[in-house]
């Protein structure tokens, strides 16, 4: 019978120091994750304690400001966010308090997809100012610490929120075009231009946001017919006379850009061959999520 793998336990203090009034000890607790829609409260409890206070008397306490950004160290040192400022009432025994950070599914995701098989590494720069301040002490001091978030724990916290996080897919969105010579257009509006396919794709997003699905869907049929503008692709003609099987990998991928195309133009087309077609979410979301994974696909050597 293999014994069960313990989780590690991490200790971690700090001590922001008011000199020569005392400081303000921390220890840190066990990190929780609180779900939300696209945004997530990590929650680092900790107890805190002003060592100058009296910790017989209960009247005995003043005012804090703590504020503090967070970074991390995953695949480099790089902001992550600020932690939510708030006002701490010291006293001279540990009181409980929380420090909260909120992260978007992109940042869960980045989190998750940089520390590889590691734990979790966050470095917490402090800030803390006296309210009110003492005399003959600066009221504001700073200190940094590391917080580590075990392997094993992380998954944890990753667990509880799965259901709620986004696929999280890059598309190169410039905001201007490059200099290189694009084909000729037929009109502005059918101009061959990457920042024009990636600002419909935002568009396509904003309308399934709004629940416009059969929108959506037209919309992501203009990104693909960009997408034949920006780069040179074997015809449909070519690549449907070929057996799967027998496709290059380039013919493949022209297959399946081909597939999603016809399917999008379903949405832009309201005659007999499209009667009976009903859009909903789910198929909204699988178009525009396909797309933008060709419209990846195709320009990411541009």
């Amino acid at each position: 019978m293999s014994a069960r793998r313990a989780t590690p336990c991490y200790v971690t203090t700090a001590s922001l120091r008011f000199l020569p009034l005392g400081q303000i000890h921390m220890a840190f607790g066990d990190v929780h994750l609180t779900p939300g829609s696209g945004t997530h409260r990590l929650v680092l409890p900790v107890k805190i304690t002003g060592t100058w206070l009296d910790p017989e008397a209960p009247t005995s306490n003043t005012a804090a400001l703590l504020a503090g950004t967070v970074w991390t160290s995953q695949p480099y040192f790089r902001w992550l966010a600020g932690l939510e400022p708030q006002v701490l009432t010291l006293r001279g025994f540990a009181v409980g308090e929380e420090l909260v950070l909120s992260l978007s599914d992109e940042q869960l995701i980045a989190l998750e997809r940089a520390r590889g098989e590691d734990d979790i590494v966050l470095n917490l720069k402090l800030q803390a100012t006296l309210l009110p301040p003492y005399e003959g002490v600066h009221p504001i001091t700073a200190e940094e610490v590391t917080f580590r978030i075990s392997r094993a724990r992380w998954l944890e916290l990753l667990d509880q929120v799965g259901t709620e996080v986004g696929i999280l897919l890059r598309v190169p969105s410039p905001l201007t075009d490059s200099p290189t010579e694009l084909p000729p257009a037929a009109s502005a509006e059918d101009a061959a231009s990457l920042a024009q396919a990636t600002a419909r794709l935002r568009q396509a997003r904003a309308e399934l946001r709004d629940h416009q699905w059969e929108h959506c869907v037209a919309t992501c049929r203009r990104v693909l017919e960009n997408i034949a503008r920006l780069v040179s692709l074997p015809s449909a003609s070519q690549t449907s006379k070929i057996k799967a099987e027998d496709r290059t990998q380039d013919e493949r991928w022209a297959a399946i850009y081909y597939d999603v195309k016809s399917m999008a133009s379903a949405a832009h087309h309201d005659d007999e061959t499209t009667e009976g077609f009903a859009w909903r979410r789910p198929d909204a979301e699988a178009i525009l999520a396909a797309t933008a994974g060709l419209l990846a696909r195709y320009t990411a050597s541009r």
